[in-house]
């Protein structure tokens, strides 16, 4: 059986070997039997028995000729099929042969059998070789466009419909990618040395594989091989394409990014911006780690930019981290594998990936123990590897610029990445104190910013309530608080303090310290560091700094005995004192500043403490300083407080007060008498002032400062301690002694005398406060008195102050009474005198002159108190409002006395012993209370001004000291009447105290008092008019408000009448009441806010419709009436959430109603700020129903005439239209976002929004929608097509004004670059800009709306900059939606058939671009229908205008669709080349660019003779001269480049010549035209080239004759000699007759010529040139061969008759003569007879006109010609030599000659070389 099968597989080999012997002579017979008989011979390959493998062997020879076709199709089936390995590697050989025999269209039909399964290939070894002949094949398939319907479909086509197919593919494209040419060129045994040194992410087996087991496969110039770079070109194209999805290509084209070939990297780069790989997947993640592992640095790169786009990369800490270590290990090192730029680019990317991680990986951070403090150290070792703490200095700047800014966002990272780290305690200290030593040390700024950032951002981590954490960290910070600044040292003050303040608690003492550090350095201190000193010391910025916690005060007492411990220690190191010999070892020197600082806040804390103060607001300070001089209640919780306190601890802060003042009164002592001054007051006398007392005399040596504060502050003092002092008799002695050394003391004493004089009357009133006067009290007081009564009457301003205080000091306490009348009246006086100059002392002291009992007694029948009464009412008519305050102080205090609070308030100690009862006798005086209330209720009434306002403040005041007394509660519904009345008035002051007032009278009154004041304000607030009761002098104006144009204005009352009553017309008097009545409302609701009247309103039932009307007025134009409704609106409305929502459509529709129907503009401007703010906030559904709405009146009043009202509609409208733009920002696909757009666009694209004839409407309109489209996301798909359309139309209308006018002033050059400016700024406008983005959201729905809007708007559009945009908008679509484009293509294309023919040369061109665009994706039948259009176009046109739009649309095919260019070449290659030589220039360079880009050579034109001459005939057939005369000039070019392509002797095909001849003949005949000399110059090339035209063909060679001749005939002088020259080439060409004769005779006119030659015009002078070549060169050549002599003779005898041609054409006679003596020479045929005439006559007209040979080159052709003349000579041509011995000797004589007198060297070596030819 095995014998059997043997046999028969034997025979079978035969059988096929025999076949293919029989036909093996002819290879075509032979590929059509290896067809069907190849496949299955190669089956027997595989056979086991030996010899038929043998016999098989035998027929490999068959296949051997280059000319047999192999069957590869079924070869590659074969191998898919069979199973034996000898079969497949036998079937690879001969596929791998057969390709190479096979044409383009079947090598790229094998792709899809080789593609198809090619995955299920296992053994590696023919399955390398099987993907070599996939690359093979690849490089011969042509990639389809992105996006178009071939793309889409090339997957299937292509044989990877199985996936897995299509991941082997790429997957090994993805490996050659990574397979550099060293590599893949390198023998086995250096390939793993090679990747030790510079890792390509390959193995030894991919290598292997890639280069299919042979190192000599990628060897370039080796024939079959592959090129390296041009495989990857093509596969990075063939992944990009639609055969791969982007999961499938991922990480391949990862592969090819990194290529260092643009053409690879910029493809895949490409590919990976427009991939939609999903980066959250875990798998896509963790195949980017792995494959960041093995790939090389540029690949990585592209790895970790795109982990820096994933928030899953940051999970797998492990991965992160290893895959930093080892980038980082790439580069570093003395050996790193990685340096210079690509490892600057490696690190730039490891740092955007870790800032990545920091940013986005905070989620997990409670569990992160490894990955965050592993990167830590890893960046941190990075910095120290480059130089720490200064880089080590690089020799390349530019890397070492690069290096620093790394340098500095690994800092950066750093503290980003450990802020969202777990890092332990002693870790989080190491890592602070290594960035503040980097901070001071390192050298640069750029990076010192950087640090900064880092540290700021672990400031979280240090915010801890461990106490010993806290510790560490103030012995951190105070060691760089004390570190001083030096070279190559910064301080790091800034950055400690705000570890301080964000770091460690406010109630931490020694950060409050370190802040106080900070303000030591005063001014000479950086600012930011004084600043964040300041904040760590308010107790305001420690509640926003620590908003999560209760605000805790430093333990005041804790404080005082760490700031001003002043007892022997050991001073401990976190405290960084260096002066431990010091009184208060923590103030050396260089920190003096820092104690009053310390004194200043350690007074505040304890205030705060005393009055218990945990809630502080930002002005806390001043209210804490109001609170402990203005408020009898804080007053007295901050001295029961005292009582509770240790005295120690007061004692100690008040001597260190006294310390300060002592040791440095220069620094600070204004601080710490401010000190002394504010808190001794409130000291219990017994335990701390008793005590302290012993130090009064230190203030007595700042009597002479120059600070006015600090002498008062010191006054004040002294009389607080004086009494107590034991050596108090002495320390009055002093005073007394300053005194009394003069009355008028000098100005270098003053001061010292002020601050005595007042130290002497403080000391006299506590001291009766105290009841502690001494025995010798009256004498003092009675010095006092005189020295008072001297300084008052005196006129140093200084002095009298001082008086007045003293004085005042003094009858408070009821002493220093005058004692004779005269004295007290001049007292009065003067005090009067003063008080009209604005004198507030003076105006005090009146006040308190009334309250000793002394005042009481009457004095011809008149009190003092009632006389100081009297002059303080007849104050009223001072201006300055300020004093009228004072005013009323001192009226309180007149009336009151010590019922008064002002008095209360004065009094600085707590009054002891029988002075209580002297205060109790010093009560109030009722009969003057009554009388005074009285007076000024009735004053109010009033409608002089000045009075008015004055009556208002003093009963103000009165109310506000006095309004405990029962006659003022019994008369406070008087006063409220009062104050209602003063809410009218024109002064805002007096506005402001009548609210106070009826503040105060609410707050004070009952039940019924409070109900009828609610129901005044409210109707007085709702009301619509306002009652004006005047008389003549009632102010109803401002000054200035209403000018009569006299320089005066009107302002009362009477000027109304007087105005009136000059002009006649009463009713004047009335329009001015109006507008005064309408003013007077306004006034009055502006009130209604001040100074707490709000509260009153707050606690009333109000009728709902008040809010609506409130919060329209809460935006009121006026800012008083504006301040006074939202402090109402504050007051009574506790929640304002609930109370909007509740009455939100009441609000809603009264605004809306109020701006239309508003008449007053103040009205409308109010409602479009109130809305603004009623929607801000808001979701959208609450005011869904009013949007339109909205919308609709902002747009409305923002034409409005007040520019105030346009100004708040505009508001309005950007709210708006910031509110939809943040709702799409934050979600466009929501219900809310939808609702919004599909309500607000429609409107804003209406009639009323876009299309507005309101300029200002339209602009804001287009500013939305802008910002919509931006933003819109898919929610605007329904309304892109209106939106494009819209905002195309738009283009040509924003354009400015004075661009127009300009443009239709400048000329036609001009407008041309003016357009292209136009065109440009269309383009890059913010409106185009819209378009763009509206059409990234197109999709099939959208451009079945938009195709027919945009085709109507191209079509209708009138301005250029729509055109343009409409042009853009096609090319965009094309571009970036091909295939929603698709169904569209030929109706746009149509649609442009007559727009590239617009007027404009901009548009056209644009146009014809987007043409162009479209033709990439457009059906053959719509390029054939367009390319048409374009011909006839250019056939039929009128002028140049229409050829030149025509050539530009042929142009924007060439170079913008050269696809669609080569596919159409048949039709626009010829047409480019035929309008190439239109006579327009502009049309010419157009469409030679388009033939040089796709042709530009003789061949192509060779190609197309049929399509061209079919244009040429057709160009000949119209009556336009321009295209007869371009299709002449096309019959030209196209002779001369068939010629050159043909060669030399080549000759035309005989096809060509019939589609040549007849066009070039009807050319020909045309009448001569400019330029035809192009024409008659190609014609001979076509008698030389094609003689089948003429040969044999008697008619046509006699035309041929005919049409030389007559050309040569024409009478156009331009034309004749090129007509000539063709005439004499003609003729030299027609061998088969001789036409000497004729040519000469048709030429022998231009020859004889009768004047001189410098006569001849240039015309005449190239046709004599003409004529002369003519007759050298039309004789006939194969005469020349057999009768030289004869020949020479007949040319000679008609040269002879043109000696005078030949002296003018000089040039032209040498050059043809060589030539035709070379020709004479080349004969051969020896002249028997003596031809020694012929000779002569040659060299004599060689020689004629010797002297007029004067240039060079003339005279070395004159030598070249006679060196052929000696050549043709020694050949016999002029018969034997010997016998012409007498000729020889004349010719040699005169070479020699001639050499003696050349002067060229070149030339007297030709000279030699003709001797030397004539010698041999």
């Amino acid at each position: 059986m095995a014998a059997s099968t043997e046999g028969t597989e034997l025979k079978l080999v035969s059988s096929i070997r025999y076949k293919f012997a029989a036909v093996s002579n002819d290879e075509k017979k032979l590929s059509e039997a290896l067809q069907s008989m190849l496949t299955p011979l190669l089956e027997k390959a595989g056979s086991q028995h030996k010899v038929t493998f043998k016999a098989f062997m035998s027929v490999k020879n068959f296949i051997q000729p280059l000319g047999v076709v192999l069957p590869v199709a079924a070869l590659l089936e074969q191998y898919k099929r069979t199973t034996s390995p000898i079969v497949k590697q036998l079937d690879l050989a001969f596929i791998r042969e057969g390709i190479t025999r096979l044409d383009q269209s079947k090598r790229r039909g094998l792709l899809p059998i080789v593609l198809h399964d090619i995955s299920n290939e296992t053994n590696s070894a023919s399955a390398a070789g099987f993907f070599n002949i996939f690359l093979r094949l690849l490089l011969e398939i042509k990639v389809p466009g992105r996006g178009s319907p071939e793309d889409l479909a090339l997957r299937g086509s292509i044989g990877l419909s199985n996936s897995s197919d299509a991941k082997y593919v790429a997957n090994w494209l993805g490996k050659l990618f990574l397979l550099r040419q060293d590599i893949a060129l390198a023998s086995d045994d250096e390939i793993t040395a090679k990747l030790d040194a510079s890792p390509s992410g390959l193995v030894k087996e991919d290598i292997a594989f890639l280069r299919n087991k042979d190192p000599k496969s990628w060897q370039p110039n080796i024939p079959n091989n592959l090129s390296l770079p041009e495989c990857k070109a093509k596969a990075v194209a063939f992944l990009a394409s639609g055969a791969f999805k982007d999961d499938e290509r991922y990480l391949p084209i990862i592969c090819a990014a990194g290529s260092a070939d643009s053409r690879v990297s910029s493809v895949a780069d490409d590919v990976l911006k427009r991939a939609s790989v999903d980066l959250e997947s875990e798998n896509v993640v963790q195949s980017l780690f792995v494959a960041h592992s093995a790939f090389p640095a540029a690949h990585r790169i592209q790895i970790l930019r795109l982990l820096s786009k994933s928030a899953a990369a940051c999970t797998p800490k492990q991965r992160v981290v290893d895959a930093v270590k080892e980038d980082f290990a790439l580069t570093t090192g003395e050996r790193a594998p990685i340096v210079g730029l690509e490892a600057l680019r490696l690190h730039k990317a490891l740092l955007g990936f870790l800032s990545w991680i920091a940013q986005n990986g905070s989620g997990s951070r409670a569990a992160d123990t490894h990955m965050g403090p592993g990167l830590v150290v890893i960046l941190k070792d990075y910095i120290l590897g480059q130089g720490w703490p200064a880089p080590n200095p690089r020799n390349n700047q530019s890397q070492s610029q690069d290096e620093q800014r790394l340098r500095a966002n690994a800092y950066e990272t750093i503290g980003t990445l450990a802020r969202v780290s777990s890092l332990d305690h002693k870790a989080k200290d190491s890592l602070l104190k290594w960035l503040f030593d980097s901070l001071v040390s390192d050298p640069s700024p750029d990076v010192v910013v950087y640090i900064e950032s880092s540290l700021s951002s672990m400031m979280n981590l240090f915010r801890s309530t461990d106490t010993a954490q806290h510790r560490d960290l103030e012995v951190l910070l105070l060691e760089y608080m004390n570190l001083p600044e030096r070279q190559n040292i910064r301080t790091a003050r800034h950055v400690a303090v705000r570890f301080a303040n964000n770091c460690l608690p406010y109630n931490n003492i020694r950060a409050r310290w370190i802040c106080i550090l900070a303000l030591s350095a005063g001014s000479s201190e950086r600012r930011d560091v004084l600043e964040e000193g300041q904040r760590g010391l308010d107790p305001w910025w420690a509640t926003k700094l620590h908003p999560e916690e209760t605000l805790k005060l430093p333990n005041w007492e804790e404080l005082g005995k760490f700031l001003f411990n002043s007892s022997a220690r050991q001073v401990e190191e976190y405290e960084m004192a260096v002066d431990q010999t010091s009184r208060y070892a923590l103030y050396s020197d260089d920190r003096l500043q820092a104690f009053p600082v310390a004194i200043h806040f350690l007074k505040h804390m304890f205030f705060l403490t005393a009055l218990n103060e945990n809630t502080v607001e930002i002005d806390w300070e001043s209210r804490l300083d109001r609170r402990i001089h203005n408020d009898l209640s804080a007053r007295h919780s901050i001295r029961n407080y005292i009582k509770t306190v240790e005295p120690k601890s007061i004692l100690q802060f008040l001597n260190a007060a006294f310390d300060g003042l002592r040791d440095h009164p220069n620094i600070g002592a204004e601080d710490c008498m401010t000190c002394l001054a504010d808190i001794l007051p409130f000291t219990p006398a017994e335990t701390v002032i008793s005590t302290i007392s012993d130090r009064t005399h230190e203030l007595l040596l700042l009597r002479g400062s120059n600070n006015p504060k600090v002498r008062q502050l010191v006054s004040k003092t002294f009389g607080i301690l004086a009494p107590w002092d034991d050596r108090a008799s002495l320390n009055v002695a002093r005073l007394r002694e300053t005194l009394s050394s003069t009355d008028e003391p000098l100005p270098s004493l003053s001061a010292q005398y002020q601050c005595s004089l007042m130290c002497l009357a403080s000391y006299l009133s506590r001291a009766k406060h105290y009841g502690r006067l001494s025995p010798d009290a009256s004498d003092h007081i009675q010095f006092l008195n005189r020295c008072s009564f001297s300084g008052l009457m005196g006129t140093d301003t200084g002095i009298q102050n001082a008086a007045l205080d003293s004085l005042a000091q003094l009858w408070t306490a009821d002493i220093g009474w005058p004692s004779e009348e005269s004295d007290l009246n001049a007292i009065i006086d003067r005090l009067t005198y003063l008080a009209l100059q604005g004198n507030e002392k003076s105006i005090y002291a009146l006040g308190r002159l009334a309250i000793p009992r002394s005042s009481e007694l009457l004095q011809n029948g008149e009190s003092a108190a009632g006389k100081a009464l009297e002059k303080l009412f007849s104050l009223s008519e001072i201006k300055r409002t300020e004093v009228h305050f004072a005013i009323g102080e001192a009226i309180a205090a007149a009336i009151a006395r010590w019922d008064s609070e002002s008095v209360q308030l004065s009094v600085d100690v707590q009054p002891a012993g029988h002075a209580d009862d002297i205060i109790g006798s010093l009560r109030k005086k009722p009969e003057q209370v009554s009388a005074t209330l009285d007076k000024f209720i009735n004053d109010c009434k009033e409608t002089k001004p000045s009075l008015i306002k004055a009556s208002g403040i003093w009963l103000f005041c009165v109310i506000q000291y006095c309004s405990s007394l029962p006659d003022i509660q019994s008369r406070l519904r008087d006063c409220q009447v009062a104050f209602m009345r003063l809410l009218t008035a024109r002064d805002e002051l007096v506005q402001e105290t009548a609210s106070r007032g009826l503040a105060l009278v609410y707050e004070k009154g009952d039940a019924s008092l409070k109900g009828d004041l609610v129901k005044d304000l409210v109707g007085s607030f709702t009301g619509t008019k306002t009652q004006l009761k005047v008389d003549g002098d009632t102010e109803l104006f401002d000054a200035g408000a209403l000018p009569t144009g006299e320089g005066k204005s009107i302002t009362s009352y009477k000027d109304i009448i007087n105005l009136a009553n000059e002009v006649g017309d009463q009713s004047l008097i009335y329009k001015f009441m109006a507008l005064a009545t309408n003013a007077a409302t306004w006034t009055a609701r502006s009130a209604f806010g001040r100074f707490g009247l709000s509260t009153i309103l707050s606690d009333a039932d109000l009728d709902p419709k008040i809010y609506p009307k409130l919060y329209r007025y809460r935006f009121d134009p006026n800012h008083n009436v504006r301040r006074s409704m939202d402090d109402i609106w504050k007051a009574i409305v506790k929640d304002q959430t609930i109370t909007i929502d509740a009455h939100f459509d009441a609000i809603m529709t009264d605004l809306l109603k109020s701006i239309l129907d508003g008449r007053e503009w103040r009205v409308r401007e109010a409602s479009c700020a109130a809305i603004a703010d009623l929607i801000s906030g808001q979701p959208y559904l609450k005011y869904e129903k009013y949007h339109v709405d909205i919308w609709q009146v902002a747009l409305r009043v923002l034409d409005d005439q007040k520019g105030s009202v346009r100004a708040a509609a505009l508001k309005l409208c950007m709210g708006l239209s910031k509110t939809l733009v943040t709702q799409l920002k934050e979600n466009n696909s929501s219900s809310s976002a939808q609702a919004m757009i599909a309500q607000v666009l429609p409107f804003l694209l209406s009639d009323k929004g876009i299309e507005s004839s309101v300029k200002e409407v339209k602009l804001m309109t287009i500013t939305t929608v802008l910002d919509v489209v931006k933003t819109g996301g898919d929610t605007l798909k329904p309304f892109i097509p209106t939106i494009v359309t819209h905002f195309l139309g738009l283009l040509s209308t924003i354009e400015p004004d004075q661009v127009n006018y300009y443009y239709q002033r400048v000329s036609e050059e001009d407008r041309e670059g003016l357009d292209k400016i136009r065109s440009t700024l269309a383009t890059r406008s913010p409106l185009f800009e819209c378009v763009v983005s509206c059409l990234r959201f197109a999709d099939e729905a959208v451009m079945s709306q938009l195709a027919p809007q945009l085709i109507t708007t191209i079509k209708s559009a009138l301005g250029m900059q729509t055109k343009i945009g409409c042009s853009e908008v096609l090319s965009t679509l094309v571009l970036r939606h091909t295939i929603f484009l698709a169904p569209y293509n030929a109706m746009f294309v149509k649609s442009l058939h007559t727009q590239i023919l617009d007027r404009n040369n901009e548009v056209s061109k644009s146009y014809a671009k987007s043409a162009a665009y479209l033709l990439r994706s457009a059906s053959s039948e719509t390029r054939d229908r367009y390319t048409t259009r374009l011909i006839d176009l250019y056939f039929a046109a009128e002028d140049e205008v229409r050829r030149q739009k025509v050539a530009d649309a042929v142009l924007a095919i060439a170079k913008v669709s050269p696809d669609a260019f080569t596919d159409m070449e048949t039709r626009l290659l010829p047409f480019a080349y035929f309008a190439k030589f239109d006579t327009d220039e502009y049309v010419s360079e157009v469409c030679d660019a388009a033939w040089d880009q796709h042709a530009g050579g003789n061949h192509t034109v060779k190609r197309y003779i049929n399509e061209i001459s079919i244009l040429v005939s057709k160009g000949l057939e119209t009556s336009k001269w321009a295209l007869q005369h371009a299709a002449a000039f096309t019959v030209a070019s196209m002779v001369t480049a068939l010629s050159s392509a043909t060669g030399k002797g080549g000759q035309f095909s005989e096809s060509d010549i019939q589609q040549i001849w007849p066009i070039l003949d009807k050319a020909l005949s045309l009448k001569t035209f400019k330029g035809k000399e192009r024409l008659v110059t190609a014609y001979p090339l076509l008698i030389k080239h094609g003689k089948k035209l003429w040969e044999g063909n008697v008619a046509t060679s006699a035309q041929t004759k005919k049409i030389a001749i007559r050309e040569a005939k024409r009478n156009n002088d331009e034309y004749k000699p090129f007509a000539v020259e063709a005439l004499a080439e003609y003729a030299a060409i027609r061998e088969d007759i001789d036409m000497y004769a004729e040519v000469v005779a048709l030429v022998s006119e231009y020859l004889a010529l009768d004047g001189e030659a410098y006569k001849l015009t240039e015309l005449e002078r190239k046709a004599t040139e003409a004529a002369l070549k003519a007759v050298l060169t039309a004789y006939n050549r194969p005469r020349m061969q057999s009768a030289p002599a004869s020949v020479l003779s007949n040319i000679a005898t008609v040269v002879d008759g043109a000696k005078r041609s030949i002296s003018m054409a000089q040039d032209t006679f040498f050059t043809n003569t060589l030539d035709l003596l070379d020709q004479a020479a080349e004969s051969r045929i020896t002249t028997n007879i003596d031809e020694d005439l012929l000779a002569t006559r040659w060299f004599r007209l060689l020689l004629q006109d010797e002297a007029g040979v004067v240039l060079e080159s003339q005279r070395m052709a004159r030598a070249k010609t006679l060196l052929a003349f000696a050549g043709a000579w020694k050949k016999g041509v002029f018969g034997a030599i010997d016998t012409q011995g007498s000729l020889y000797r004349e010719i040699q004589q005169k070479l020699m000659q001639m050499k003696v007198e050349e002067r060229s060297l070149d030339v007297q070596m030709l000279l030699d070389q003709v001797l030397e030819k004539l010698k041999g």
